[in-house]
């Protein structure tokens, strides 16, 4: 009989439909909505990161606009807050969804994941600050292709620490040691359809620039500098390139539509490693799927 608490994952590629589906079923079994997106936890970054709030429809979401773009945000960190949230929901006797498409911030929930915090030597530190991006992402390819599946690679700092790791003898895939499970887990996942993926992609591209994706990353140019990491991020690092004449608007619409339906392949192949994932097509799907695992407990007591 398992003793742990429940939680649901709503898991899938972005634009598959995640938010939606999981305020459908906050509202169907008194839920409250824990993001795992490691950018929607930034303030200011809205357009960019779909963050729709009339979506959530009155319904508590939990650890977005939590930290300022200048602000560092890691997966130790987001585990160790999404751990304390999901608690505090339950002890309010309501059932906690979290939501995202953020593989590693998923994983270390689901698999209650450990993080070393040891640090490189600074010779290594260098040598990884000489390289190019293409040069560490090539290190990563060739030593250690699955960390490829677990970062963001335009993130340069978290980049340069995996290369780091590899560069001592490691694997940074292999840092992450599992633990036993803190929650007993429902993982549904949303399978989209390829084509029908790609045209919503295309469409909430289009729709962030009619509601000022360009000026949303003006604004935090001006607040916070060319330099602020999080500008890296799909979407924001095109219009950056468009704002220093580097390529026409058409072209930086392109581009990031080119670059959201790779990283959508790259969120598909880390989900799909997973074969606890429950694949639904629709929401009643995924409602049969929450009543029949509320209820699992009760048979496991008979």
């Amino acid at each position: 009989m398992s003793t742990l608490d429940k939680i649901i994952i709503i898991l899938g590629p972005t634009a598959s439909g995640k938010t939606k589906l999981a305020v459908s079923l906050a509202r169907e079994f008194d839920g409250e909505i824990i993001s795992a997106d490691s950018r929607q936890v930034y303030e200011e970054m809205n357009i960019g990161t779909g963050k729709d709030l009339a979506e959530y429809q009155n319904v508590p979401y939990h650890l977005i606009n939590i930290k300022k773009p200048n602000e560092e945000f890691n997966v130790a960190e987001f585990k160790g807050l999404a751990v304390g949230v999901a608690r505090n929901i339950l002890s309010r006797g309501k059932l906690p969804i979290i939501c995202g498409g953020t593989g590693l911030y998923l994983s270390a929930i689901i698999d209650n994941y450990d993080f070393s915090t040891d640090e490189s030597n600074t010779e290594i530190r260098r040598r990884v600050e000489g390289m190019s991006s293409e040069e560490k992402i090539k290190t990563l390819e060739e030593i250690d292709p699955e960390s490829i599946e677990m970062i963001d690679i335009k993130n340069p700092r978290r980049l340069n620490r995996a290369v780091e790791v590899v560069l001592a003898g490691q694997k940074f895939s292999d840092k992450q040691t599992k633990s036993s499970p803190l929650f007993d887990t429902l993982q549904i996942g949303i399978d989209a359809e390829r084509d029908k993926l790609k045209e919503k992609i295309n469409k909430r591209v289009d729709e962030m620039f009619k509601n000022g994706l360009v000026e949303e990353t003006q604004g935090i140019i001006k607040k916070y500098g060319k330099e602020c990491a999080v500008l890296e991020t799909i979407g924001y690092s095109e219009v950056m390139d468009y704002l220093d004449g580097k390529v026409k608007i058409e072209e930086t619409k392109e581009l990031i539509k080119t670059h959201t339906h790779q990283f959508a392949k790259r969120q598909m192949t880390w989900f799909k490693r997973d074969k606890r994932i429950r694949w639904i097509s629709d929401k009643d799907e995924a409602k049969e799927l929450v009543k029949d695992f509320n209820k699992k407990e009760l048979r496991d007591m008979k």
